[in-house]
This record gives structure tokens, sequence and C-alpha cells, in this order.
């Protein structure tokens, strides 16, 4: 295969991400399902990466394209927009997100993971347990970023099968990670009403789908406040903090630290993330959000009058909706 300088720049940067040989071949075998070979070869250069490739590739490492091609800026830094159709899923989306899992289970090899969510919405690696919180936050996506003929209601959602085992596996790995950092708008609840009460105003909730959503939310917080309590997941024994934020939380923010992986997300579109694998865009958040737990009020173990507070303050605003 005659190769250019493009690609020979596409592939240097791959090795760049991941200089451990072994390593690399085994993210790019389960990130694009082929057999090790076939990576080998594409590795080589004997045989391209298709487009399809690249894209799943240059967005999971964090290269940019554009960069690839000159368009470099002296105070810019790489991000990749990880946009999932969830109103029309295909493999590709599907291995975008069995992706994030790969992640979070390299946390079951490296002592020293770490996790830090900074959000002022709930974080999915939470509320996926309960199915009608989940199935509510697809919902919102569906609504807001696809059109219909006729009137979507949170009745006709429901995730595909295939949705469904990738989520349930999300929460276990995410479990795989030593240490996790949630820090909380103080309204996080609120503007989740809020929503709520919106969706029922226009008739996409009914009185029954609203019933449904209390149970889980009521749910959610009796087993946060537990979590809180213990401050470590049972399945695994892995530590977690909960921080209530001093001050309102713009957007959602998350940084993962595992094994040779240091990985940015900003959450966009509800359910979407820009993601970034470039180490000094992990420190700046990372440095940020720290200096926000500084900030924050933590409830978890020792925190017993604030965390009761807390989570009382939260029932009073799903038992008024």
């Amino acid at each position: 295969m005659k190769r250019d300088l493009l690609y020979e720049n596409i592939l240097e940067a791959i090795r760049d991400k991941i200089s451990n040989k072994g390593i690399l071949t085994s993210t790019l075998v389960d990130l694009l399902d082929l057999e090790k070979e076939a990576v080998y070869r594409r590795l080589r250069g004997e045989v391209a990466f298709s487009f399809s490739e690249l894209a799943i590739v240059s967005s999971t490492l964090g290269i940019s394209l554009d960069n690839m091609v000159g368009g470099r800026f002296t105070n810019s830094r790489p991000f990749q927009l990880r946009l999932v159709d969830y109103g029309d899923l295909d493999n590709i989306d599907y291995k975008m997100l069995e992706h994030y899992i790969y992640i979070h289970n390299l946390g079951k090899y490296d002592k020293r993971s770490r996790v830090m969510d900074c959000s002022g919405i709930l974080p999915q690696s939470l509320y996926l347990s309960y199915k009608n919180i989940s199935r509510f936050f697809l919902f919102k996506w569906i609504y807001q970023n696809k059109e219909f003929n006729k009137k979507l209601r949170f009745q006709d959602v429901y995730p595909t099968e295939r949705l469904e085992k990738i989520q349930e596996k999300s929460v276990a790995a995410a479990k795989r990670i030593n240490q996790t950092i949630y820090v909380w708008d103080p309204l996080i609840f609120y503007y989740l009403a809020n929503d709520i009460r919106y969706f029922i105003s226009i008739h996409l909730l009914s009185e029954e789908d609203l019933l449904l959503l209390k149970i889980d939310l009521l749910q959610f917080l009796d087993d946060m406040e537990v979590l809180a309590f213990k401050g470590q997941f049972d399945d695994t024994g892995n530590n977690v903090y909960f921080y209530i934020s001093g001050t309102h939380i713009d957007t959602s923010y998350r940084c993962v630290e595992v094994k040779h992986l240091r990985v940015s997300l900003i959450r966009t579109f509800t359910l979407n993330a820009v993601v970034s694998l470039d180490h000094q865009i992990y420190e700046r958040i990372s440095s940020w959000l720290e200096a926000i737990v500084r900030s924050s009020t933590m409830i978890s173990v020792s925190g017993g009058r604030q965390r009761i507070q807390f989570f009382e303050k939260q029932r009073e605003v799903i038992n008024a909706l």
C-alpha cells in the first residue's frame, strides 16, 4: 500500500497516544472488533484503516484529524465530540459506548485509578441502574435532538436490548475505579424536577409516568444516602465520596485517570460529551475540579448532619412533584 505523509502522521499520532505496543494492539482489537493480525497489518501500513475505523480511533484517542493537516494553534488543545445518536443507534454508536466500559474496567488493574465528576445533572454512572430515570434522560435527549411526525411521549421511549446491557456493564465498570469523587450542584434535583414539570405541562409525561419516576427517584436518593454513609461500593470495596458544591455548576465535567489514560469529558446535549485524551487538558480540568472540591461540603462518611439535611431536602423536592 502506498502511504502518504498524512497517513504516516496518523499512525504516528496513534502510537504516541499509547506507546506500549501490546496495550495499543489490545485497545484497537477491542475498539474496532478486529482480529490481532488485522490490527498488526494496519499498524504496519500494509492495509489502510477505513474511514469509519479512523473516525472511531481518532475520536476515542483524542486525535484531531484537523491538526493532522496543519490546523494547529498555540493555545488550542484537541477535543472530540462523542455524538452518540441515541435515537438511531448503530454499531459505531454502541462501540463508542462500550469503549467507556473498557476504560473504566482498567481500574481493576490500577490501584491508583481515580475519577472526579462535577455535575449539575445526575451522573450516568449512578442513575443507569434505575430504569425510569435512565428512560427519562433518554427521552429528553430524543425530544431535543430528533424530529418526529407525531408527539413523542415518555411512555413510547425504551432503550434497545443492547443498550440496556451496555448500561448494566457501565455501572459495574464505574465501580472498578479505586477512588470516585462526585461533586453535585446544590440544586441538582431542583433542575431535574423542573424538567419533569415541563414535560408534564406539554402532556408528554402522564400521571402514571410521574409516579414511576418518583418511585425511582426516591429509591435513588435512599440508595445514594446509604452509599454516601458507607463511602464505598459494596461489590468492589472501592472508595466513593460525595460533595455538595457551594456554587452553581454550569455543566458536567469528568476526569478519568487510569493506567496510561488521562481522559477529560465535558457533558453536552444531556447524554453526549466532548472528550480529550490530551494530558495538558486533563491537568487543567482536574486542577479546577480539585479547587471545587476544596470549596465544597463533604457529605460522605463523617458529614452526617449535612448528609441527612441534603437528602431530606431532595426528597421534599421530588415529593412536591
